[in-house]
């Protein structure tokens, strides 16, 4: 097993509905999951293929919304309405020596307590990039 793998990576929209036709009209993507809402102010999908999901698609729901937030600080020529991707999602096998690593090096982490299996290196200490590590499920 890899210690670190690729999950799925968050887009962010102002509209979920036409995001989701969108990508299934360009890339052939479906939904593989129901649309659901996040602690975090915002609604979302899976879209993926048969072989499972690869994005999630998000949109704001609340004003309070870290991802809004996000959206209308970058919007500009270069991401009309401040949408694009907003998350990269990793699995990694030992979740606390990835942690140590990265905040040995000068990254900034976030933690919840709701969410043991999950830390967020912060965009700003990682140029510019979200990262969600989640604890690899056991096999």
């Amino acid at each position: 097993m890899a210690d670190l793998r690729f999950q799925y990576f968050s887009v962010a929209v102002r509209d979920l509905e036409a995001g989701v036709k969108r990508y299934e009209q360009f890339f052939g993507l479906k939904p593989v999951g129901e649309v659901n809402t996040q602690r975090w102010g915002f609604k979302g999908i899976m879209l993926g293929t048969d072989d499972g999901p690869v994005l999630e698609m998000i949109q704001p729901e609340r004003d309070d919304s870290a991802l809004l937030r996000f959206m209308n600080m970058r919007q500009g020529d270069a991401y009309p309405n401040g949408e694009g991707l907003y998350l990269v999602g990793l699995q990694v096998a030992d979740l606390e020596a990835m942690v140590q690593r990265i905040e040995s090096a000068g990254g900034r982490i976030a933690r919840e307590a709701d969410s043991p299996n999950s830390a967020w290196v912060h965009p700003l200490s990682n140029g510019n990039v979200f990262v969600e590590l989640n604890r690899m499920p056991a096999e």
